[in-house]
């Protein structure tokens, strides 16, 4: 179960990699990326194998704090942006995001280096809780966490009813539901932190806690990942499919570019992001470009193989609305 949210906050992440340059949705290419990062690093294997690289001291649990708040964060940033209009009150939201995360960042790490945590375990705060320096550690990172889930789901529910859009109102739904989620999966570990230094604590409801966070954080990674999934598909299948075929072209396209750019110098060889082109956006003048280039170096005197003919021709029908 452990694997589930980290494999689909990946494979979110790289869905979304388009949207990089993007000033109004690369904060949620960045949370994802975030998210995926300490989802994989809470996973015990990984944990246990990375900490020794970091010195052994639990370095990595401090990582992978900072990669969750960071990435609640750009959420918060991204649920501002999408669902407050305004200026001057997006403004004022971004600003209180930036000081929340400065303020319970820098109490994060002071309370890490109060504490003497020098053997690895992956449930950090709950086998060294009783230190104020690491009870500081885990109650500020939980408080920005819980914060940005409750204010992220409020604007969520603020804003759905001003929606016409139905992928937009169920995306929307489910990521403030998602963001719920998480604040009862963090809820529950404090709960069974405050328990276990309880001396009469009863071991069934540990037990029921302990089992219940996975499926609660669970729930609240596929809530928010199917949230952030749904208004994508409000295109068209055609334009979707218009999109998967250029992507797809200009992939297969790539030598034989490479190879045009090679024998003439007068193209713009320096380029690096050609590489790049097929999984960023403006797919479409991307691949308009490069036909345009080997087009340019077959007049020159270049000779192309069959394939790469069918190729070019194939991207041309493309481009022409074939």
């Amino acid at each position: 179960m452990e694997y589930v949210p980290a494999a689909m906050l990946w494979l979110l992440t790289l869905v979304r990699i388009p949207t990089a340059r993007d000033k109004e949705r690369a904060s949620v290419l960045r949370a994802t990326f975030f998210a995926a990062l300490a989802c994989t690093l809470f996973i015990p294997a990984v944990y246990n194998s990375a900490d020794p690289l970091l010195g052994g001291r639990n370095h990595i649990g401090l990582v992978l704090v900072i990669a969750i708040m960071a990435s609640f964060w750009q959420f918060h940033t991204a649920t501002v942006l999408a669902a407050v209009s305004n200026q001057g009150r997006r403004r004022r939201h971004l600003v209180r995001g930036r000081v929340a995360i400065a303020v319970a960042g820098t109490c994060v790490v002071a309370g890490f280096s109060a504490s003497h945590v020098d053997v690895t375990n992956q449930n950090l705060p709950l086998a060294y809780g009783n230190q104020p320096g690491m009870q500081l550690f885990l109650w500020m990172g939980s408080a920005f966490i819980i914060w940005v889930c409750a204010d992220a789901a409020l604007t969520c529910l603020r804003f759905l009813p001003r929606m016409k859009s139905g992928t937009f109102k169920s995306g929307f739904g489910c990521f403030g539901a998602g963001c719920a989620f998480m604040a009862l999966a963090l809820g529950n570990r404090l709960t069974l932190g405050m328990l276990e230094e309880s001396p009469g604590h009863s071991s069934p409801l540990l037990g029921a806690l302990n089992w219940s966070f996975t499926i609660f954080e669970t729930l609240a990674v596929l809530l928010v990942s199917i949230g952030l999934m749904l208004p994508r598909f409000r295109e068209s299948p055609e334009l979707l499919r218009r999109n998967l075929r250029s992507r797809w072209l200009l992939v297969l396209l790539t030598p034989v570019w490479r190879h045009s750019s090679t024998e003439r110098k007068y193209l713009l060889r320096n380029r690096w992001t050609p590489l790049l082109d097929p999984v960023t956006g403006h797919t479409t003048a991307h691949l308009h470009r490069r036909v345009i280039e080997i087009r340019d170096c077959q007049l020159r005197g270049m000779t192309l193989l069959p394939r790469d003919r069918v190729l070019v021709n194939r991207a041309e029908q493309l481009l022409q609305g074939h």
